[in-house]
């Protein structure tokens, strides 16, 4: 009788197949010139036509797949290149922000951070120590934190519709982590308006004790907000003079990486972004 350590190695092995065989299929519709039947499929891959049913259903459901309704044949749709575009508008966006950072870092004399939205969190892409910091970048690069709780987090959440928002709050709640934590989503309203009227948010040690941190967004060609550049260091230093007195500065290097992002200056009052939150 094989054990449980025998069992869940079969198991693992059993998906890493599945997860090869979906991945192959992604390529191979990828490669075809026009939408194929099923039956084509399954022989062209090598697939049985039960497996690779069940894989198109899947794709389907998702979006990444259309089934003509009339011949039945199946193709690829562009929610493929969305995935595509999204990771090289963040590439571009890291690569454009990099030289900016190193500035911002050696102005305050602090960590500097480019932040994006990822799963209803933020997820730092890039980090840039300062000049008399320890800290290793590559140790926080892609790691996540709260939205409700990070300078960054708070101004990507002012582009959040009223559904989006309510999604957060059930899925991921406003958890307390430092008595200075927002945890009623009334409290997140008001500090959040207050956000959308300066054009910057703050982190008061709402993330981590003895940590302040100030972030400006990152708009694109729309005027949306995409992103965020912001600047974390110990309390003692960034004090409220010390962040005012460096403050412009970093709205400068903001309103400069966005412009290479296709963002013009007055962009968001023409679209109506300047109106009240939608909750």
């Amino acid at each position: 009788m094989p054990g449980q350590a025998e069992k869940e190695k079969s198991k693992a092995s059993i998906s890493n197949q599945s997860s090869e065989k979906l991945l192959q299929l992604i390529e191979f519709l990828s490669e075809q010139e026009e939408p194929l039947r099923l039956l084509d499929i399954s022989r062209q891959t090598g697939m049985n036509q039960s497996t690779a049913s069940r894989f198109l259903s899947a794709l389907k459901s998702r979006g990444y797949v259309a089934q003509n309704f009339q011949n039945g044949k199946y193709s690829l749709t562009y929610k493929i290149c969305r995935i595509a575009n999204n990771v090289s508008s963040r590439m571009d966006m890291r690569h454009v922000s990099l030289p900016y950072l190193r500035s911002l870092s050696q102005i305050f004399g602090c960590t500097s951070n480019l932040v994006v939205e990822y799963d209803l969190s933020v997820m730092y892409l890039e980090v840039v120590a300062g000049p008399r910091q320890m800290l290793v970048p590559l140790q926080r690069i892609g790691i996540v934190a709260p939205l409700h709780c990070t300078s960054a987090g708070k101004l990507i959440l002012t582009e959040f519709s009223a559904e989006k928002m309510q999604e957060l709050l059930k899925v991921k709640g406003l958890p307390k982590y430092t008595e200075h934590t927002i945890t009623t989503e009334e409290g997140l309203r008001r500090e959040l308006a207050e956000v959308a009227r300066l054009g910057y948010a703050f982190d008061n040690e709402e993330c981590e004790l003895g940590t302040r941190c100030v972030a400006a967004p990152l708009r694109d060609f729309s005027g949306r907000v995409v992103g965020a550049i912001s600047v974390n260091g110990p309390v003692v230093l960034m004090t409220d003079e010390y962040i005012q007195q460096k403050l412009p500065q970093l709205l400068a290097i903001a309103g400069e990486i966005s412009a290479h992002l296709g963002y013009e200056q007055g962009e968001t009052e023409r679209d109506g972004r300047s109106s009240p939150l939608p909750y």
